[in-house]
């Protein structure tokens, strides 16, 4: 799916803004120990490979993630090599958004003036799961889709190694108060996932045999002319459902369809 969906615009990227493509198709880390943790923390370790030693900044990008042709470089979003960078969790969304998500996620109605009070309700509950703490004060919840980083810095060596000993949940964010300290904010259009807005907009879209899956097709396409990186995390049936798509019309599925 990978090579359908992403290998053509990832190295469009690449060739534009000077990188080398690397694929890693396997875990870092193959111990019994390793196998048991998560993704998530398993890409803490691509910074300690053989390989990445050979080179001044890393990007790592999840397999999910589709980048636009006009993607700016992300090394420009963290221009301080200690730093990794990050985007925070729900940025993409307004106060009110968040507000209306919160209620739907969870079935509830919430007062307007308790709103920001239930969206951080509901990271610390992901700090808990991921016995980090969240309480710290510059602690945010930060999204691991996509995360420009320098290798043999010890900053980032705190933040591997320190945050690499919890563990984190499988979409698991790079968070807690090691990695506000070492962790700088990049803008939302590097990882702009859609999970949310499926379900703030197209909630009665649940299967891709939906009869109104081309309207929300056409929103996703809408949804890449806005992000730099597209990220399909907790949407991998769309995803996929998108790739049979660009497999039979032997187009990309963001091209419109007449």
């Amino acid at each position: 799916m990978w090579r359908v969906m992403c290998q053509s615009n990832w190295q469009a990227y690449a060739d534009r803004h000077g990188f080398d493509l690397i694929g890693i198709a396997h875990r870092p880390d193959m111990s019994p120990r390793g196998q048991a943790r998560s993704p998530a923390w398993q890409k803490l370790l691509v910074l300690d490979q053989p390989w990445s030693a050979a080179y001044d900044r890393i990007v790592w990008i999840d397999a999910d993630i589709v980048i636009a042709g006009d993607a700016p470089n992300i090394l420009r979003e963290v221009p301080d090599p200690t730093k990794i960078g990050a985007s925070i969790s729900g940025a993409q969304f307004s106060e009110a958004e968040k507000h209306i998500y919160f209620e739907r996620l969870h079935n509830v109605t919430v007062d307007p003036q308790l709103a920001p009070l239930a969206w951080r309700f509901t990271e610390d509950n992901g700090y808990a799961e991921s016995e980090i703490d969240g309480r710290a004060p510059d602690a945010q919840h930060r999204g691991a889709g996509d995360e420009p980083a320098t290798p043999q810095r010890p900053a980032q060596g705190d933040l591997r190694h320190g945050v690499g000993l919890t563990p984190l949940r499988a979409a698991g964010p790079v968070a807690g108060d090691r990695a506000a300290r070492t962790a700088d904010p990049i803008t939302p259009r590097f990882n702009w996932v859609i999970h949310e807005r499926r379900f703030l907009d197209f909630a009665d879209i649940e299967t891709v045999e939906h009869p109104d899956m081309p309207r929300l097709i056409n929103h996703l396409r809408n949804e890449l002319s806005k992000a730099y990186f597209l990220h399909f995390a907790g949407s991998m049936s769309i995803m996929q459902h998108l790739a049979r798509l660009s497999q039979e019309t032997g187009e990309p599925w963001w091209t419109p369809q007449g």
